[in-house]
């Protein structure tokens, strides 16, 4: 009868360890502002290598009970791939923004135009704007799911779906921008360079579209 009760009511629930998840997502994510900031200040940025690292283990940690207990589950608001899917894309932004620590301790930009390192900054801000979205969207859900899926918390859940498509629309055309005036500079910057700093910005770009995605899914779930 026990392990009958179990597969129906789980010790902990899906979408607590969901957000558990998310929440060393946004950890990983809100710092890369400052890594951008320390980065073209000439500070040695490795250190939030090791930092990120810890957070993706403890983030492998989670998502391994979490595919234990739908190994177990009989039944659940929301399928199994759902869930999978959720915690694929939130593994795909710690791995990336680990990726896009260690991708920009590979170079150092010689010189740099200002205007272009103040558009580049403004892209590790949406793109941690966007995460942070995506956060409490998956808090939502979990309120969602508590609450009988309430229309008054679906609700909640269409605006910060608006939130973070609107936020990731940004960071699309801020990229695009930045894009253009790199290349603007191709006769006054070193072309290593320019190709360098546009793979970080494309880089950046998927990132936000891994936090869009999860959100993505979230509103297939409660729609």
């Amino acid at each position: 009868m026990k392990r009958f009760i179990d597969r129906l009511f789980p010790e902990v629930s899906p979408t607590k360890l969901l957000s558990e998840h998310a929440e060393y997502c946004m950890k990983a994510g809100t710092i890369v502002p400052q890594i951008l900031d320390d980065y073209f200040n000439g500070k040695d940025i490795m250190q939030y290598s090791k930092e990120i690292d810890e957070f993706e283990s403890s983030a492998d940690e989670i998502k391994t009970r979490l595919r234990e207990i739908y190994t177990k589950l009989r039944w659940s608001y929301f399928d199994r791939i759902d869930a999978l899917e959720i915690i694929h894309n939130q593994d795909s932004i710690i791995d990336a923004v680990d990726d896009f620590v260690k991708i920009l301790t590979m170079n150092k930009v010689d010189e740099c135009p200002e205007e272009v390192i103040e558009k580049i900054k403004l892209m590790g801000d949406y793109v941690a704007d966007v995460i942070k979205f995506m956060k409490v969207s998956v808090d939502e859900l979990r309120t969602v799911v508590e609450s009988d899926f309430s229309p008054n918390e679906i609700n909640k859940e269409d605006n910060l779906t608006f939130d973070v498509e609107k936020d990731e629309s940004k960071t699309d055309s801020l990229g695009i921008e930045i894009g253009k005036t790199l290349y603007s500079y191709k006769n006054k910057m070193n072309p290593v360079d320019i190709l360098f700093l546009n793979s970080i910005v494309v880089l950046m770009m998927k990132i936000a579209d891994r936090a869009e995605n999860v959100v993505e899914r979230i509103r297939m779930i409660i729609r």
